[in-house]
């Protein structure tokens, strides 16, 4: 009886930690989803705006909703690259909750030759 009753604690002790590492993994995948629908649809933003005026940004946090919110979880930071005189690349990066490393996700912007085309 004893040995069944040790035999019976280890196999749920087992589940327990199993179930514990699930709700953990899940949790971060969760977290990076976020991160991801934030970052991609910051991307569209910087897109949408003049390419000439592009310019990183300084960190700023966010809720899960992307609203900027000094207690947010998530932490964006934009980074501005001139490749060409014509080129820039943009760099969204995304800090989440348990994450080891941030997200970043890259697009590069053609700001055309800069005339004014009515002229």
């Amino acid at each position: 009886m004893i040995v069944a009753m040790v035999l019976l604690a280890a196999g749920v002790m087992s589940l327990a930690t199993a179930n514990a590492s699930t709700t953990t993994l899940q949790t971060l995948a969760q977290n990076r989803t976020n991160a991801i629908a934030l970052a991609r649809g910051y991307v569209e933003q910087i897109r949408s705006r003049d390419p000439w005026m592009l310019q990183s940004e300084s960190p700023v946090h966010l809720d899960a909703d992307g609203t900027v919110s000094s207690t947010g979880a998530y932490v964006r930071t934009v980074t501005v690259t001139t490749v060409r005189q014509n080129l820039v690349r943009v760099e969204v990066k995304m800090d989440f909750p348990r994450s080891t490393q941030p997200l970043t996700l890259t697009t590069m912007v053609f700001r055309g030759n800069g005339l004014n085309q009515a002229s």
